[in-house]
């Protein structure tokens, strides 16, 4: 269970962010040196990288939660076992 995640799961359709996300700092070039498809085709990567991170985000959320419940289920099972073993 501790192996490597699986790719992002596709068939996932949860709503991504309908705002663009906020301006990413001195790197980003100006509104004003860019026309209207190119300033669409970036707020469109931007929107999708946002989309992808928050989407891998909430699958390690999920693994987190199922290794955490996984590792209680086994504490249970050495629980019962030792006490069978101690009826013996």
């Amino acid at each position: 269970m501790d192996g490597p995640l699986p790719a992002l799961r596709s068939e996932r359709t949860t709503a991504g962010r309908s705002a663009i996300a906020a301006p990413r700092g001195a790197a980003a070039p100006a509104a004003s040196d860019l026309d209207a498809q190119q300033a669409d085709r970036i707020a469109a990567q931007r929107q999708a990288f946002d989309f992808e991170a928050a989407e891998r985000a909430e699958i390690l959320r999920e693994h987190e939660v199922l290794q955490t419940l996984l590792m209680a289920h086994l504490k249970n099972e050495d629980e019962i076992t030792k006490k069978w073993i101690a009826l013996i």
